[in-house]
């Protein structure tokens, strides 16, 4: 009897340890799942890690000096920060755009002159390459909606006494302008005389030395016209010229007056119907003879 009630405690005492186990693993498995759900709602209210990004706090034009008051610094995600970004406001100012930075934009290494170039639009002509100005008239400038930074093809017009020499051809085509007048921005006045009024536009592009040989004796050999292009589109096409002649069709109206003249002299040409000869008949009872009559006969 009492190895019974002994064997009895120790099976309810093994059940004991077992259940109070399996509750402190339990506890230990909900202890986890409640703390992993509080770290997520803690990462969840956290704000998120930034970076400091130098944006442009006006429309930065090329050419123009950037100053204090024309950047200030973001605080961006990582995650929406492009490479070759500036972080610091003091490696900025002083610098000078290469090209237009609009208003909010960050501010990228590729977008500012060398720090070595100068100020100005020294710090904005390409390596290798060389300003030249194009004095030009209204309507050979586009308008006046002519900007910097904006993107044209360069047209030489030749004149001659002669009307077959006389013709237009595209010089260069996607040439960047770099100032107009004295403007080096789009939001600079133009310049006026001491008369109040406007003189004809002087473009200034960038060139290679060849071609600026080349639009320096086009401007003596002719009259130059610039066209608009879209600064997105800068591919180069193949142009074949226009010549006064073709224009004017010349060379079918020659062809047209020969064949003219041909017909005309065909259509004049006299013609000769030469007459027939007389003739005879002889009518002899039954029997008729017909005889031919004359020079002829």
């Amino acid at each position: 009897m009492a190895q019974r009630q002994t064997g009895g405690r120790s099976r309810a005492l093994v059940f004991l340890v077992v259940s109070g186990t399996a509750a402190l693993l339990a506890v230990a498995v909900l202890y986890r799942i409640i703390l992993g759900y509080q770290r997520d709602l803690e990462d969840a209210q956290r704000p998120p890690e930034t970076l400091k990004v130098v944006v442009a706090m006006a429309n930065l034009n090329q050419g123009i000096t950037i100053g204090p008051e024309m950047v200030n610094v973001a605080e961006i995600e990582p995650a929406y920060v492009p490479d070759n970004v500036f972080h610091d406001v003091n490696d900025v100012i002083g610098r000078v755009p290469a090209e237009r930075i609009v208003q909010g934009e960050y501010i990228r290494m590729e977008r500012l002159a060398d720090p070595n170039a100068g100020i100005g639009l020294n710090a904005i002509i390409p390596r290798g390459q060389r300003a030249i100005s194009i004095g030009l008239g209204g309507g050979q400038a586009v308008s006046g909606f002519l900007n910097p930074g904006n993107y044209v093809d360069i047209l030489l017009t030749i004149q001659s006494e002669k009307l077959a020499d006389k013709r237009t051809v595209t010089m260069l085509q996607a040439v960047k302008v770099l100032a107009v007048n004295s403007r080096l921005s789009v939001d600079a006045d133009e310049g006026v005389g001491q008369d109040g009024t406007s003189h004809g536009a002087s473009v200034m592009v960038a060139l290679t030395p060849e071609d600026a040989e080349k639009i320096t004796h086009a401007s003596n050999a002719g009259y130059i016209t610039l066209t608009l292009r879209n600064d997105v589109d800068v591919t180069k096409q193949v142009t074949q010229g226009a010549q006064a002649d073709k224009l004017l069709g010349k060379q079918e109206e020659q062809v047209k007056f020969t064949v003219g003249s041909v017909e005309s002299k065909v259509r004049k040409r006299p013609i000769i119907v030469k007459p027939p000869n007389p003739t005879l008949t002889i009518i002899k009872g039954t029997n008729e003879t017909t005889t031919t009559v004359g020079p002829n006969k």
